[in-house]
C-alpha cells in the first residue's frame, strides 16, 4: 500500500488529504503519481468550502482519508456497509453524521476535525472518464467532491430536492478545482 501525505493551510485551516492507493495487481506507482498532483487543488478547495462552514469556525485541522481501489475491493465493501452487491465508483463514511452548512449540528467545533474516509474505485473511474469524454484525473476529482459531500451530510439518494442541492455544490466545486489545474 502506497501512502502519500499532503496537507495545505487556507485562512488558518489546515486541511490534510492523506491517499492510499491499494493497487490493481502491484500497478500502484504509475496510478499513485497519476493522482497525487491532485491532491493539492482538492485541499485547497475543501479547505475554502468549510472555512465558509459555520461548523468548522475556529477549527484549525481537518483530515480526510482518500483509497484508491478495485473493483473486487469496493464491491466487498459496498456489500458489507450497504448491503448492495455490486461495485460503485465511490463510497464515503463520515465520522460525523451531519456537517452541513445548512444544517444545525449538536457538536461543538472541535480545533480538530477528521471528516472521514473516501474509498474511490480506479477501474470504475477510468471507464467513466472514457464514458464521459473527460480524462481519469477529472473523474476521480468529480468522485472525490462527491464523496466529500457526502462526508459533510449531503445525500442524493433521498429526495429530488436534496439530489439538486448536492449537484449544485459538486459543480461548484469541480469548477473551481479545474480552475486550479
Amino acid at each position: 500500500m502506497r501512502h502519500l501525505l499532503n496537507f495545505v493551510t487556507f485562512l488558518g485551516m489546515k486541511l490534510t488529504i492523506t491517499l492510499y492507493d491499494s493497487g490493481i495487481k502491484k500497478k500502484t506507482s504509475k496510478v499513485s503519481s497519476e493522482i497525487s498532483g491532485l491532491i493539492s487543488p482538492l485541499e485547497k478547495s475543501f479547505a475554502l468550502f468549510l472555512t465558509k462552514n459555520p461548523h468548522f469556525k475556529g477549527v484549525k485541522e481537518v483530515s480526510i482519508s482518500m483509497t484508491l481501489c478495485g473493483k473486487r475491493k469496493i464491491q466487498s465493501m459496498n456489500q458489507k456497509y450497504r448491503q448492495i452487491d455490486k461495485a460503485t465508483d465511490v463510497l464515503s463514511f463520515p465520522v460525523f453524521e451531519n456537517l452541513r452548512p445548512d444544517k444545525l449540528v449538536t457538536e461543538k467545533n472541535l480545533p480538530q476535525v477528521e471528516l472521514g474516509d473516501l474509498v474511490i474505485c480506479k477501474e470504475i473511474a477510468k471507464s467513466q472518464a472514457l464514458e464521459f469524454k473527460i480524462s481519469y484525473e477529472q473523474e476521480v476529482i468529480h468522485l472525490a467532491v462527491h464523496g466529500f459531500l457526502h462526508l459533510l451530510g449531503f445525500d442524493h439518494e433521498t429526495s429530488l430536492k436534496e439530489e439538486k442541492i448536492m449537484e449544485k455544490y459538486e459543480a461548484e466545486l469541480v469548477n473551481k478545482i479545474y480552475k486550479k489545474l
